[in-house]
């Protein structure tokens, strides 16, 4: 299995160690990523993370599209050791590296 590895600072990168750096689907993708990263194991309500990224949609379209955000990142992220993403029925929260 591959580590995550996430550059946060003079721009969004992201790799599995080894290999080439991911590429998200859009900007949002990476956004959630980072902001579930920072700080690692806490967990967020959905109901914030869709206000965050998508206040400006009704509330069923943001959480549709959170949820669809989030398949997204497991999907990309599934080679990765540990499984570094975590989503329950209220809240979704970064694993820690070990």
């Amino acid at each position: 299995m591959a580590r995550l590895t996430l550059t946060l600072l003079g721009g969004f990168r992201a790799h599995l160690d080894p290999g080439a750096p991911l590429a998200f689907p859009t900007r949002k993708a990476q956004a959630l990523l980072a902001y579930l990263a920072m700080p690692p194991g806490e967990a967020h309500p959905r109901d914030k993370l869709a206000s965050l990224l998508w206040g400006s949609t009704i509330e069923t379209t943001a959480r549709t599209s959170l949820r669809q955000t989030l398949y997204s990142l497991r999907r990309d992220l599934r080679r990765a050791k540990d499984n570094p993403l975590n989503a329950e029925a209220t809240w979704c929260r970064s694993r820690p590296t070990r």
